[in-house]
């Protein structure tokens, strides 16, 4: 029986580079919140993309949703989870190939959680099947963010502070390391592209950190004269204590698209980030800074059901366990096979949903499913988001 395995390091699987342990430490970091993502009009199961906004979404709190309702939107009933099949990527046949427009800006690429840079650039040492290959070969100048797979034991750092214990860490000091690292990344995509301004595309935690990215106040005063009105003011999120919520985000980016990010908290228990996501969507809410000209596209995947009942090894079983760590419950939760798609949308973003789409690049090893699986940077899956940039 043919078997696979995930290059995304948030399933704990194999890879060339010494890897750390980050299945557990995963429990720290990927986290959901229910949205109400659609509607009850729109068919659960569809080979096309599915769009949608939002921002016409009602809660009772337009923050952040909790509501078990709102996750019912992409739970299967209970007897249909058994004989819920993984979903196959159908390409659209009208759907044109995308490519870069004259004077597009750089596109910079933020790492998933327990990724390094190699894992776009060279995934199982291919350059050809990488997702900045390919962004390439559409006409794009593409950068990653440099990042080795061992960084990422530098969260730990954030396990001796006492906020992250009562649920009130901020990305000091687990995450600082990693924003600075996007700094450093966009500096040399606007000096090498003598541009202004790049677009952001984050994979999995690269999204809700590039989320912060944009909205921290140290990576923007270095682009404000003393006294612009654009300096961050002092801002106090409820019951989190004194943070700083600038009056416009980083003026270097002009837009930003997640790819399977989990960008909200738990609807309930606590937050395994130690309260960063609270803090990060308290702070800079869903689409903050859209009316600013930031355009944010979120995409998400329908590729599986969780089922608990699952043979060991199987990918239902697999993302029954991986969407319990994310939202607490996995069982009928649709997603990308890691997030489950109810925690991957921002209020006030372009939604979209994907079917038969796979969180990471994968190859044969860790499933025992014998179906071919593509992702979010496959080339051709991107037809169905790059437009967002465009």
């Amino acid at each position: 029986m043919t078997k696979r395995s995930c290059i995304s390091r948030e399933c704990g699987a194999e890879a060339k580079q010494p890897a750390m342990n980050v299945h557990g430490i995963q429990r720290e970091l990927l986290n959901a919140c229910p949205e109400r993502l659609v509607s009850r009009s729109q068919k659960p199961f569809s080979p096309v993309p599915i769009v949608v906004n939002v921002r016409k979404i009602k809660s009772a709190n337009p923050r952040l949703c909790r509501h078990a309702s709102c996750r019912a939107a992409t739970k299967l009933p209970a007897d249909q989870v058994k004989h819920s099949p993984v979903l196959s990527w159908k390409r659209l046949s009208s759907s044109a190939r995308v490519s870069a427009p004259k004077r597009a800006p750089p596109l910079v690429l933020l790492p998933g959680f327990g990724n390094c840079s190699a894992d776009y650039t060279a995934p199982f040492g291919s350059q050809q099947d990488s997702i900045a290959h390919f962004l390439k070969e559409r006409g794009f100048n593409v950068y990653v963010v440099q990042i080795e797979r061992r960084d990422w034991i530098r969260v730990a750092q954030c396990l001796t502070s006492r906020s992250y214990w009562s649920g009130k860490s901020t990305v000091d000091p687990g995450y600082r390391w990693y924003l600075q690292r996007v700094q450093a990344a966009v500096d040399k995509a606007c000096r090498e592209g003598s541009c202004d301004q790049v677009d952001l595309i984050g994979h999995s935690a690269g999204g809700w950190l590039a989320r912060a990215f944009v909205g921290d106040a140290l990576y923007m005063k270095s682009n404000m004269k003393p006294g612009s009105s654009l300096a961050a003011q002092p801002h106090v999120a409820p019951g989190l204590g004194v943070g700083t919520l600038p009056s416009s985000a980083h003026q270097g980016v002009r837009r930003l698209v997640t790819l399977g990010t989990p960008h909200l908290g738990p609807s309930s228990g606590r937050d395994m980030t130690g309260g960063t996501l609270t803090w990060l969507n308290a702070q800079w809410p869903g689409a903050c800074f859209r009316d600013q000209g930031i355009q944010y596209t979120c995409v998400a995947g329908h590729l599986v059901a969780g089922n608990r009942d699952s043979p060991k090894r199987t990918l239902a079983k697999y993302a029954c366990n991986s969407y319990r760590e994310v939202c607490g419950d996995g069982h009928g939760q649709l997603g990308d096979g890691v997030v489950p798609s109810c925690c991957a949308h921002l209020e006030g973003a372009n939604n979209i949903i994907l079917e038969g789409v796979f969180h990471s690049i994968s190859r044969q090893g860790t499933f025992a499913d014998a179906s071919e699986l593509v992702w979010y940077g496959s080339d051709e899956v991107m037809d169905a988001w790059l437009p967002a940039l465009l």
